[in-house]
This record gives C-alpha cells, structure tokens and sequence, in this order.
C-alpha cells in the first residue's frame, strides 16, 4: 500500500494485543504507513520490544501496558492516544483461545475467553470511539477469525467469542457511520503468525499439526501475516471509506467450503 504519501501519516493507532503475533505485523505495517502507534498489550515487556523494532526501522511507536478486561485501564491507554493526538485507527487483535467441548469447558475458561475476546473489545470501542467522533472520524478494525464463521469442535468459548464480536462490530458501525467512525472485522483463518502457531507448538507434532490444518484449506497452505496486515491496512486506510460493518474473510476460501459441506 505503501507509496510517496503514506496512508496513515499524522494520525494515531491503538494496537491492542500488539506484543506478538498478527497484532505485532499490523503494528509494524501501520507505522510503515506512517502511524504514530501505540503497542498496547498486557505482556508490557513484548509490547516495548515491538514499539523498539519499529522505531528501529524509522517508524514513530510507544509501548503501554493494558488490561482489555478491565475498564480503567482500557479508558487510560485511549486517553493517552488522544493526547497524542488525533485517535483515529484501533486494531481489536488481544484474544486467548480455549480447546474444550462444551461439556468440558470450565466456568473459569468460558469467562476468560469471552471476557477477553468480546468483553475486551468492548471496553475498547466505548472508550475510543468518542476520540475517534472528537477527531472527525476514524477507523475500527477487530480481528476475528473463521470459526466465528462456522462452527468447530472443541472451540465452543472461541467460536461464541468471535461470532458475538462479528455482530458487535456490525452494531457499532451502523451506530457510528454518521459520525465518520467505521468498524470493520477481518475474519482469517490459521495463519503463520499469531494464535494458531503457539496453540499448534504445543501439540505433539506441531509441524504435522500445521501441515494437516494448510491441508485444510482450499487453497492448501496457511494464510501469510502480510495478507492480513495489508487487509488490515486497506480498512484503517481512507481507501475503504465507505466500506463498515463488515465481515472480511481472509481464509483462503475455508468459510466458503465449510458453508458448502454444510
């Protein structure tokens, strides 16, 4: 996306999750962009190692601890970006993921699931999006993922989490569109960055396990970070303008075939 004028130039982003995985390759292609980035997650010492990387390449970014499960704290971290600056892009990519069946899944697992993955973007949304209407509009993105999409055994917390974030973004941007804030979900499926790779190391056979799950996939392979780094910067861009409430699959397709097989 890149070019002589840089999309995101003087605007702030939020990264929440932002220490590891996709929320860390968005972080990084934001500030490419020209996004003064905000590396927000609860691993404050990833989060200081991203916002370093990134400075390191010539980008602006600072690091902040955050809790996405606690309100305060969430409402401090979009504080500070306003202070910054005109808050116009947040990325929802903070998530944890539970592989148990229904009858298996714990109280304890189910709320840190939901809490973390709905509960958490959320609190997110109700504090930054009065920054974003202040600053003249903005720019949501959440990360979920296929099994929002479809079902899939042994994920009922993920699975819930993610389809109930799927419609909260739908909420959000219908109830924001005037304000010229946008909200967005990118749904993609296993990739070679982020929760899939270090819930697949600690499998018995990781590599086996990631060879079966690209096997999977219409298109045979996992999907590449930079795939949904550049979805991710298409939305917080003023290139998707009039594109909000939606739900982008970056899946090689597997939503699709799923629907079909029934």
């Amino acid at each position: 996306m890149s070019g002589l004028q840089r999309a995101l130039e003087g605007r702030v982003a939020v990264v929440t999750g932002g220490a590891s995985g996709l929320g860390e390759a968005i972080a990084h292609g934001l500030a490419r962009e020209g996004a003064a980035v905000l590396v927000a997650d609860l691993d404050a010492a990833g989060a200081a190692r991203v916002a370093a990387s990134i400075e390191r390449a010539g980008g602006g970014a600072s690091a902040t601890p955050v809790d996405v499960t606690d309100a305060g704290s969430v409402a401090a971290l979009m504080d500070e970006a306003a202070r910054r600056g005109p808050l116009r892009v947040l990325v929802l990519s903070a998530a944890v993921e539970s592989r148990k069946s229904v009858t298996e899944c714990s109280d304890e697992e189910w709320r840190r699931v939901l809490d973390v993955n709905l509960k958490g973007p959320f609190l997110c949304m109700r504090a930054a999006l009065p920054h974003m209407v202040l600053a003249g509009g903005g720019s949501v993105v959440a990360l979920g993922s296929t099994l929002g999409l479809v079902s899939a055994p042994g994920y009922p917390a993920y699975c819930a989490s993610k389809g109930a974030l799927a419609n909260l973004c739908k909420q959000a941007a219908v109830e924001h569109a005037a304000e010229g804030v946008r909200v967005n979900l990118i749904a993609p499926s296993a990739t070679d960055a982020g929760l899939f790779m270090r819930v697949s190391a600690r499998a018995p056979d990781p590599e086996g396990m990631r060879r079966q799950v690209a096997a999977s996939s219409p298109m045979r392979r996992l999907g590449r970070a930079e795939e949904v780094v550049q979805t991710a910067l298409f939305l917080a861009s003023d290139a998707s303008s009039y594109v909000t409430g939606a739900v982008i699959p970056v899946d090689g397709g597997l939503a699709s075939r799923r629907s079909w097989l029934g």
